[in-house]
């Protein structure tokens, strides 16, 4: 038996592909998934500049794209217009054995015993954030949670501390952050045969500063004898040899760096934001995760930060791409097809999850998240490989504002996500927040005098 066509809203003729990419710009993940719930888990969507695009919505679907071959299924192909953000030699668009090659590295810093030695800068970072945050008055706890977000990473990454090197190495990352996040990348992507991202001349200028400041560093760290003692992972990548002894050229260090401080600094931002939103309209939750920040517990602050994943996973997308023909379920894609995965749909499957769209934490209690079925951090071979990290910038981070802080919302309606399309979910009006810091406890003396007038 033949297998089935492909569903598809017709009429499939080039000249809608701009319609549709138009409306997905303008309805963002609500578009998608009205046609997913029109059409089925698996939809064609030609989109105009980016191919055959295949939208899938299926855990078990989701599970054959993540398991299957990496010479079958192209990881750095799929993720599309990041390529022009994070570089070419980047371990996130890197196809493999170069993504594994790099990848080997770049796993000891972010995972085990070096997490530890993280959490003083995380603590340290938090408090110096909330010594400049207004008192009182409404702020956006996602702008306050990007400056935090950005100072932890250059730190970790670069192994600078003094505010002032912080801020000269921050700036030109946000900038680039700015374009990555502008609706300017996708559409210079879609018209890139054209020459749109070759002459890009805001790209062009932020790059040249990033080299400005970090090729000098990295050749600095190479040629210290105590480099190798540093815990920043531009020394360790520095210092680090592949399985075959090979080191990493200057430029595959310069934009690993790009990637791992643009990753594992808006997407925490984001989600950070989202965290901070949920509990301030969910008392009960709120003063169960701030009493573990007092106990130093974190199960059910892990379950918190796993729900909101769910609810608002911060990349809602990630994809791949067919080098050849491919049977994906009941159908067959046709070479260079690009199957994007729809993260947030899947992460709300009823029958997976029941009432998806309220918050319950209580859902990961006691109970890992279900493999397929909950991927905020992507999965298989390109599962992002920070995501131990941000579990714990995350957790670190909540507690110490929760501890040392009260927070109240401004509005007492949840946030929602933007109407247009992003590569990042974030909160439409920013989560607006008022601030107050914790009054410190009264001696005892004090308390004794207080109470005898």
């Amino acid at each position: 038996m033949r297998p089935p066509s492909l569903p598809a809203p017709p009429p499939l003729a080039p000249v809608f592909g701009g319609l549709y990419a138009a409306a997905f710009g303008m309805g963002g993940q609500a578009i998608v998934a009205q046609m997913v719930r029109r059409y089925g888990p698996v939809v064609a969507l030609p989109v105009l500049g980016f191919g055959k695009v295949v939208a899938v919505a299926d855990a078990a679907l989701a599970k054959q794209v993540f398991t299957e071959n990496p010479d079958v299924l192209l990881g750095g192909e799929g993720v599309g217009p990041a390529a022009a953000i994070y570089g070419p030699r980047s371990m996130f668009v890197l196809e493999e054995p170069g993504h594994l090659r790099r990848r080997r590295l770049l796993t000891p810093p972010l995972h085990g015993e070096l997490l530890g030695s993280y959490v003083p800068i995380i603590e340290s970072s938090t408090r110096s954030a909330m010594a400049t945050w207004p008192v009182g008055r409404p702020m956006r706890m996602l702008d306050a949670a990007r400056e935090l977000t950005l100072d932890v990473i250059v730190q970790v990454v670069f192994g600078v501390h003094d505010p002032e090197s912080v801020a000269r190495f921050g700036k030109p990352f946000h900038e680039l952050l700015d374009l990555a996040l502008s609706e300017e990348t996708p559409v210079r992507y879609a018209l890139r045969r054209f020459g749109a991202l070759r002459r890009w001349g805001r790209l062009s200028d932020a790059n040249r500063r990033i080299d400005e400041l970090v090729l000098p560093l990295i050749a600095e760290r190479r040629s210290d004898p105590l480099s190798a003692e540093r815990a920043d992972i531009l020394s360790m990548l520095a210092n680090s040899h592949t399985d075959d002894g090979e080191t990493l050229s200057d430029n595959e260090i310069r934009d690993d760096l790009i990637t791992l401080v643009l990753a594992g600094h808006e997407t925490t931002a984001t989600t950070l934001s989202w965290l901070i939103d949920l509990l301030l309209h969910h008392p009960r939750a709120l003063a169960r995760v701030r009493a573990e920040a007092v106990s130093g517990d974190t199960g059910y602050t892990e379950a918190v930060i796993a729900e909101t994943l769910r609810l608002r996973p911060a990349a809602p997308i990630t994809g791949r791409m067919t080098t050849g023909p491919y049977r994906l379920g009941d159908y067959t894609l046709e070479p260079d097809t690009r199957i994007v995965l729809l993260l947030d749909v899947i992460n709300r499957n009823p029958d997976t999850y029941p009432q998806p769209d309220e918050f319950r934490p209580e859902r990961f209690l006691g109970s890992r998240p279900h493999p397929y079925a909950w991927i905020p951090f992507g999965g298989g071979v390109k599962r992002c490989i920070g995501a131990a990290f941000a579990m714990r910038e995350l957790t670190t981070t909540l507690h110490t504002v929760l501890r040392e802080g009260e927070l109240e919302p401004v509005s007492a309606r949840p946030e929602t996500p933007p109407l247009r399309a992003a590569p990042v979910l974030v909160p439409r009006d920013g989560t607006r927040v008022r601030f107050t810091p914790a009054r410190p406890a009264a001696s005892p003396r004090c308390a004794d005098r207080t109470s005898t007038v």
